[in-house]
């Protein structure tokens, strides 16, 4: 068997050696990355555990048309013990009976602060958040969905850990309750492929957000950067393009245990999943050039590596058994980190999923991508008009 492979490798032609050569160089690339990035995030401790020292939290919600969620997520999130923390919820115009919801809950629990927009207005939740900032009197700031599921003692005390004076940011996990529908499994595919990426950016010095829901911040950030300035007028993000500004690799830590999840329930249709893309691509619209550089780098390599690993089985294919180790090592690795990290995360049944979605969305997202940048350039060139 090794003398056949070693006349193989003799018989190659030089277009042959610089295809495998070529392919060799993305599996080196893809490779490192995984040991670099994704593995950084399992092998990363938690700073906070190793300190007792505890901050005091505003959990911040906007909500609009949301009586039935308020009745439901607000008692469990008002009465835990053992925190510093207060709820300030700011209702977004409402139509229905969420003010006067909140009004009467005020009534009943001191921790609770409310606040409102009285008129529909241009980007109104940016607004909200910004009302809701200026309201909240704590140390530490977090914006929590308000279809979250019931709130834990243990999310809380997580949330509420600090490892030292140098940390502003302090990253949560936040998924969707898993359901019985295509759409909620690819929505919580390409949540946790995001939310990893961006974990092990911010272990890499190249630090953003994708999510701002279940992110601890300081107030005082928030408005030493100016609060949302020209931002404001960006459709797809919210919080996330001020976090972005703030965050950086020796300022934030980041939990992904799952005692840290928080989990939203609601019915994802086509349209969530593909906001969920279209998010993305805006927020890392407006991150530096570095940190675009860098994930410009891993989305090539992660296109053209299974181009040139067909190509080269195509063109050499008496080399197979070689080709074919490599391939797997990697994808062994591949899944041995996904697994762990989705275990630590309480995404259940979502492997073999990954593995498969993990193939298709690079390709994927290089075409929505292309066809979302151009309806964008076209919508505001007939806005010229």
């Amino acid at each position: 068997m090794i003398q056949e492979l070693t006349d193989s490798f003799s018989a190659l032609t030089v277009f042959q050696v610089t295809v495998l050569a070529i392919a060799l160089l993305l599996w080196l690339l893809r490779f490192l990355y995984l040991l670099l990035f994704p593995l950084r995030v399992v092998s990363n401790k938690n700073k906070a555990e190793e300190n007792d020292k505890n901050t005091s939290l505003s959990i911040l919600l906007t909500v609009r048309n949301e009586e039935n969620n308020i009745r439901e997520t607000f008692p469990s999130l008002l009465t835990v013990e053992g925190a510093d923390y207060e709820v300030v919820a700011v209702d977004d115009f409402s139509q229905d009976n969420t003010l006067s919801v909140l009004g009467l809950l005020k009534q009943r629990y001191e921790k609770l602060k409310i606040s409102s927009l009285s008129q529909e207005t241009r980007h109104s939740e940016k607004l909200s958040q910004n009302i809701a900032l200026k309201l909240a009197s704590k140390e530490w700031a977090l914006i929590y969905p308000i279809n979250a599921q019931k709130v834990s003692e243990e999310w809380l005390a997580e949330m509420c850990k600090s490892s030292d004076d140098t940390t502003s940011v302090k990253v949560g996990y936040v998924t969707v309750l898993r359901a019985k529908s295509w759409f909620n499994k690819l929505y919580r595919v390409e949540n946790f492929f995001q939310q990893v990426k961006s974990a092990s950016f911010i272990l890499n010095g190249a630090a953003f957000v994708y999510n701002e829901e279940n992110v601890a911040f300081k107030r005082t950030e928030y408005f030493n950067h100016g609060g949302y300035g020209v931002k404001v007028n960006e459709p797809f993000a919210n919080l996330e393009l001020v976090l972005n500004d703030i965050i950086t690799k020796k300022n934030s830590e980041f939990n992904f245990s799952d005692k840290s999840v928080v989990e939203k329930q609601f019915s994802v249709g086509q349209s969530d999943f593909t906001n969920l893309i279209r998010k993305s691509i805006r927020i890392e619209k407006y991150l530096s050039n570095r940190k675009k550089f860098l994930l410009e780098i891993d989305r090539l390599t992660e296109i053209f590596y299974p181009l040139f690993v067909v190509f080269s089985l195509f063109v050499a294919l008496t080399i197979w058994p070689v080709i074919l180790t490599f391939i797997l090592l990697k994808l062994l690795v591949f899944m041995v980190i996904i697994k762990i990290l989705q275990n630590r995360l309480n995404e259940h049944k979502l492997f073999i999923t990954s593995l498969v979605f993990s193939f298709i969305r690079p390709f994927y997202r290089l075409i929505f991508k292309w066809r979302f940048n151009r309806t964008s350039r076209n919508y505001k060139w007939k806005n010229k008009g």
